[in-house]
């Protein structure tokens, strides 16, 4: 006798039915007739869980394991949500989400993290003095996680984390530099630094020795130079040295001896000289047009970050160029700031004096700079520049 259509699969209607869909409950007998009725159905084979089930289909071991299935996978969605904030993109830290969890007001958890608090108020106070404005990435960008930058309470400045571009090609590397140090003196460190980590223990060794050995050398020096300056100072003498012969007074003035003389050869030494720098270091202007080569302003060396972010904006943190090419003799792909300035029209070129305008261009001249030329002038109007 042959069986029924409806004990048959309902897709081949050849083979009896092995499995069950979960959503619509239409049997199938294979793997190819179960894909073959979620493409013909629009089916999605998962259980629906808001379908209303009568109360005699709940209190089954069928029923409490979907409720149990339900229930896990609420769960482990939350759990997947979670690293995806924390780990993965690093939109927000655990203890945040902790304190959203809890319900925990924002003030009080400010006043537990008093510390960081004060850290954050003293480097907004620096940067509105500096009139620096730093642009925040978005949370879980590579530059906002790569931004370490804080305050440094023993040295009351801001340690600024900076991206250094070295070469050409550019190699990039991040390294922190504080606000109140000079920046060229900040970066010989680094090169030094780099350079000690590159060396082999008989190179450390031997590298050892020698600052071993200048360290004695400066010490004997300035135990030299020490002696000799207190030889230098004048001796007060309350001892006579003349008596007056008439009245037979003794004469009590102070009498200052002379000082020492010193040869050339107990001279102390002279202090040893900064090495010749032969490399340029420039600032990259932000959010900049991208028709136009990289924007790049020549840096003093001898200014630090706090006077050379003046006035100016930051993306997270600087990103300074080490380049070997002087500013009159930069690469194609880059362009000084006082030439973008100009070709985006902020900076105008002064016109010649007229007849009627004479007045009013003296009156400019000596608000600006007295006896200064035009390209100068060009050079010095734009707010925040460094020269």
């Amino acid at each position: 006798m042959d069986p029924l259509l409806s004990s048959l699969c309902s897709i081949c209607h050849i083979d009896p039915p092995k499995y069950t869909c979960p959503r619509c409950y239409v049997n199938t007998c294979s793997l190819t007739c179960s894909k073959r009725h979620k493409l013909w159905a629009s089916c999605s084979g998962v259980r629906d869980p808001t379908v209303f089930r009568p109360m005699s289909e709940l209190a089954t071991p069928s029923g409490i394991d979907h409720d149990y299935n339900f229930l896990h996978s609420i769960e482990h969605r939350l759990e997947r949500s979670e690293k995806l904030l924390v780990e993965d993109i690093d939109a927000l830290s655990r203890a945040e989400l902790q304190r959203a969890r809890a319900g925990e007001d924002e003030e009080e958890w400010k006043r537990r993290h008093e510390k960081e608090a004060r850290g954050d108020a003293c480097i907004a106070r620096t940067l509105r003095e500096m009139k620096c404005r730093v642009i925040t990435a978005p949370k879980g960008m590579r530059r906002n996680k790569e931004n370490t930058s804080g305050w440094n309470r023993r040295h009351g400045a801001i340690h600024w984390q900076v991206e250094w571009m070295r070469g050409e090609p550019a190699e990039r590397t991040l390294y922190r530099v504080l606000g109140n140090h000079a920046i060229g003196k900040a970066y010989d460190l680094i090169c030094e630094e780099e350079r000690i980590l590159a060396m082999s223990p008989e190179e450390k060794r031997a590298d050892k020795k020698r600052k071993a050995n200048e360290f004695k050398a400066a010490q004997a020096r300035k135990a030299k130079k020490a002696r000799l300056d207190d030889g230098r100072l004048p001796q007060l003498s309350t001892t006579s040295v003349l008596q007056d012969p008439e009245r037979r007074t003794w004469d009590f003035t102070p009498v200052y001896m002379a000082p020492p003389e010193v040869s050339k050869e107990d001279s102390p030494e002279p202090e040893p000289t900064i090495p010749q720098r032969n490399y340029h270091l420039y600032l990259l202007r932000p959010l900049t047009p991208s028709s136009f080569p990289k924007v790049l302003v020549p840096l003093d060396l001898d200014k630090s970050l706090t006077d050379l972010l003046r006035k100016r904006e930051v993306l997270e943190f600087p990103t300074i160029y080490v380049l070997d090419r002087p500013p009159e003799d930069l690469p194609e792909k880059f362009m000084l700031e006082m030439h973008y300035l100009v070709a985006m029209g902020k900076v105008q070129k002064e016109e010649p004096d007229t007849d009627t305008d004479m007045s009013d261009s003296s009156e400019e001249q000596l608000g600006d700079s007295s006896g200064s030329s035009d390209e100068d002038s060009d050079e010095s109007m734009e707010e925040g520049e460094i020269l």
